[in-house]
């Protein structure tokens, strides 16, 4: 699949294709290769069940036709190559929209610190808000509101927007490396992941490079080292780091000693127990009610104390069937348990269309800041999504992540703030009236201009104009001849 995709105009960095190959191939091929060496045994006695062989054998057919599924629909909605449109009208439209940027990381970035410092004082007093129902291995908040406790999620784009907005310089990078800090102390690690390949992004994005450079790929190795660490403690150590002393010892349960044994990346045992499960031993399938779950979840418990835990329909629960806690779906996993095999082609199918389409209107839009910042901060999400498998987790942490983009929007939108694609279509429509008044028009409707006027109207043009263009000056300067 890597090989054909990487003969496609679309193969990049920021394509959703690339991030999903980099998710499969590490929890459905790579680390499945080394459970087996190790004889990982660990997600197995927790879960209190073993898979067969015929299950084994269904993951890795139905994880492959997911990936097929995934790739199919994102390369027929978004296989066009990216066309990097940051120009001096895209620096200059940057440039007028620093104040109201700085408004909206000022009320958002507020709003954020305020959230992870809660979070943060009450990890360090060992008070745990989430606690998950014995019956659906659901976690909810039990003393505090979930929009307190996911607003730090707009703090990770408010520091890519400093990063960005700054010229990635040094100092523009420590809010940032704040962010990572403090989010880690916190036990939290996905967030710092997201905001750390965003920045990645846009500074490839903004040096026209397709992919990154090894010392760009040498920092997302560190960050993934620290995505383990902090997995061992969920942030103890980072806290007494900060605070000098920890008063509450965390620690998280063991499932063994060698490297990749742990549930961070165990999606390969995960997708085993939900077919061991789904539906074999349940008689049916969950027909994507769990995604009601989208209606009910906004609304506070506090508001209504007797919210459904989970999904407001539910046909079967897996705690029935072993100890799953903890447990992440996965794309084509969430898709096995709504429908069996064709569960996994319409699930994976129909993200992988979606996705694809985003990222089309992306590579041939316009890229204002807005949408560059937009699909920058969107799209790294998945990093996180992919794992999970659930709609609802990418519209819980998603509308947090694009919060600032959206508050930057309209405080733009009430200054007046002109855009550059504005201003670069009003310079195309000004060098085609100059170059008509300039010279005679040929039978192609296009004049004939001189070095200079080519360059000067040429640059902002389309590129399928800018090819007919030099196709008659070939012509002419053979007829010339």
């Amino acid at each position: 699949m890597l090989g054909y995709f990487s003969r496609q105009p679309s193969f990049n960095a920021f394509h959703p294709l690339t991030l999903y190959l980099a998710f499969h191939g590490f929890v459905f091929v790579f680390r499945p290769i080394v459970a087996y060496i190790g004889d990982y045994r660990g997600i197995y006695v927790l879960f209190q069940f073993t898979p067969s062989l015929a299950d084994k054998v269904t993951v890795i057919l139905a994880s492959s036709l997911g990936l097929v599924a995934f790739a199919f629909f994102s390369l027929q909605t978004g296989n066009v190559p990216v066309l990097f449109r940051h120009d001096r009208f895209a620096i200059a439209e940057r440039k007028r929209l620093l104040p109201s940027a700085l408004w909206a990381i000022a009320v958002c970035g507020l709003i954020g610190a305020y959230s992870l410092a809660v979070m943060w004082n009450r990890a360090s007093a060992g008070v745990f808000d989430m606690v998950r129902d014995a019956a659906t291995g659901t976690a909810i908040n039990t003393s505090i509101n979930g929009y307190v406790v996911e607003a730090q999620l707009m703090l990770a784009t408010c520091c890519v927007m400093i990063g960005w907005l700054f010229r990635f310089r040094l100092i523009a990078l420590l809010p940032l490396l704040a962010f990572i800090v403090f989010r880690a102390g916190t036990g939290g690690r996905g967030p710092f992941i997201t905001a750390a390949a965003s920045l990645a992004m846009i500074y490839l994005y903004e040096h026209r490079r397709r992919f990154p450079s090894i010392r760009i790929m040498a920092l997302g190795a560190a960050l993934a080292g620290l995505f383990l660490l902090i997995g061992t403690d969920r942030g103890a150590s980072v806290r007494a780091l900060v605070n000098k002393t920890e008063q509450v010892d965390v620690t998280a349960p063991v499932l063994g000693t060698q490297t990749l044994e742990g549930m961070d990346f165990a999606n390969m045992e995960f997708f085993e127990f939900m077919v061991y499960a789904v539906p074999q031993r349940t008689g049916t399938y969950e027909y994507f009610a769990d995604n009601l779950i989208i209606f009910t979840e906004p609304i506070p418990r506090v508001l209504w104390p007797g919210k459904p835990i989970g999904s407001p329909v539910q046909f079967f629960k897996l705690f029935d069937y072993g100890f799953p806690i903890g447990m992440t779906r996965s794309l084509p996993g969430e898709g096995w348990t709504q429908l069996g095999w064709a569960g996994v082609v319409i699930w994976c199918g129909l993200w992988g269309a979606l996705l694809g389409g985003i990222y089309r209107r992306f590579a041939v839009g316009s890229q204002s800041s807005f949408a560059v910042l937009f699909y920058f901060s969107f799209i790294p999400v998945f990093i996180i999504a992919f794992r999970d498998g659930l709609l609802a987790t990418v519209l819980r942490q998603g509308m947090f992540f694009i919060a600032p983009v959206l508050l930057w929007r309209l405080i733009a939108g009430y200054l007046g703030i002109p855009l550059a694609r504005d201003e670069r279509a009003f310079a195309i429509q000004t060098a085609r009236r100059r170059a008509l008044a300039e010279g005679p028009t040929s039978p192609s409707g296009i004049p004939p201009l001189n070095d200079g006027q080519v360059g000067k109207v040429e640059q902002w043009l389309p590129p399928a104009v800018r090819r007919r263009r030099a196709q008659l000056r070939s012509r002419q300067g053979a007829g010339t001849a």
